[in-house]
This record gives C-alpha cells, sequence and structure tokens, in this order.
C-alpha cells in the first residue's frame, strides 16, 4: 500500500474546523505572552504600593515560570487518563479569574499565590494546546501553523506592554492601583478566548 494513501488525512487541505483549533491555540499562546509581559510594568507600580523588597520582586517575577513548569510536568499525565479535551476547554476560563483575582490582592503573599496559579494554568495550555495542534493539523500546513506560535506568544508580550503604557496615561487610572488594572487587563485576552475553546 502506498505510504501516502494510508494517511490521507495528511495531505487534507485547511477546513474551518482547522483554522478554530489554529485561533484556540494561538489564543493560548497569546495569552502567556501577556500574562508573562504585564507583570513586568506593573510590579513597578506595586513596589510602593505594596511595599515590595527587591526579594518580593524577584518572587513575584519569576513565580509564573515557576509555575509554568510545575503545570506542564504535571499536566501530561492528568491529560493522558482524563483526556485533553476539558483542559483545553476550561484552563482559559480558569486563567482569566485567577487574573482577575489579582486586582483585589492585598499582600505580596496573594500576589505570589496568584502568579504561581497563573503559571500553573499556562503550562497545562502549554501540553494540551500544542498537542491538539499538532494532532489535527494536517501535515503539509503543520510545520508552517507551529512555527508561527513564536508570532502569538511575541504578540502577547507586545500587546501586554501596549496595554500597560496605555493605562498609565488615562488620568482615570491614576493612583496607587495602576498595578492593579495592570494586572486585571491580562484576564480579557483568556475570556474572549474562552467561547472558542469550550464549543470546539
Amino acid at each position: 500500500m502506498n505510504e501516502r494513501a494510508s494517511f490521507p488525512y495528511e495531505e487534507a487541505p485547511l477546513r474551518p474546523f482547522h483554522i478554530r483549533v489554529t485561533v484556540a491555540s494561538f489564543g493560548g499562546v497569546f495569552c502567556d505572552g501577556a500574562e508573562l509581559g504585564i507583570v513586568g510594568m506593573a510590579l513597578g507600580a506595586a513596589t510602593p504600593a505594596l511595599g515590595l523588597t527587591p526579594v518580593w520582586v524577584g518572587l513575584l517575577g519569576g513565580a509564573s515560570l515557576l509555575g509554568l513548569f510545575l503545570g506542564a510536568l504535571l499536566t501530561g499525565p492528568v491529560a493522558d487518563r482524563h483526556g485533553r479535551r476539558p483542559l483545553f476547554a476550561w484552563n482559559m476560563l480558569l486563567l482569566g479569574l485567577v487574573s482577575m483575582a489579582q486586582f483585589f490582592v492585598q499582600s505580596p503573599t496573594q500576589l505570589l499565590v496568584a502568579r504561581l496559579l497563573i503559571g500553573v494554568l499556562l503550562g497545562t495550555d502549554y501540553v494540551v494546546s500544542k498537542a491538539l495542534l499538532t494532532e489535527f493539523i494536517p501535515g503539509r500546513h503543520r510545520a508552517g501553523i507551529m512555527s508561527s506560535l513564536a508570532v502569538a506568544w511575541a504578540s502577547g508580550y507586545a500587546a501586554a506592554y501596549a496595554a500597560g503604557y496605555g493605562i498609565t496615561h488615562i488620568d482615570s487610572f491614576a493612583g496607587s492601583d495602576l498595578w492593579r488594572f495592570m494586572l486585571l487587563a491580562s484576564a480579557i485576552p483568556c475570556l474572549l478566548i474562552f467561547p472558542l475553546r469550550v464549543t470546539l
């Protein structure tokens, strides 16, 4: 049997379903860049409000990266046992809710917990979204789409800085709570991508 004939899906054209999977996955990577980017701007504004020391700034800046490592490490066995779709569908909602919760933190410890949880949820998305994208995108388009994920991440990171810059120049956001609105803004892309994922 011809090898190419035995894998007809690999040669399939892109369908609307493939586009939806791609956009849903790109959205998660965009959120990853936005979540990791916005904290850099927010911590500068939060330092006097929360009384952050250099140690606290370092902990809060790196907390999501530690959480991301843990989330990616632990998600594989869970996804293998219960399937990737539930994680893919609901992690953006949870990520959005935890991002919103950052607005209400009153101490560095509370913000540290939130940043760790955000990292864990981003780690779950690393595992499930890329795996689903790899499985569903036909082979002839896979390499180009997978390599363009880096553009989605960079776009999210740049968007975070643009949002932070914009917030600092809006008079109604002026004051010691400026950093809260920056962190709150990171919930927006998560909640926007959630309906697409949960209906996929």
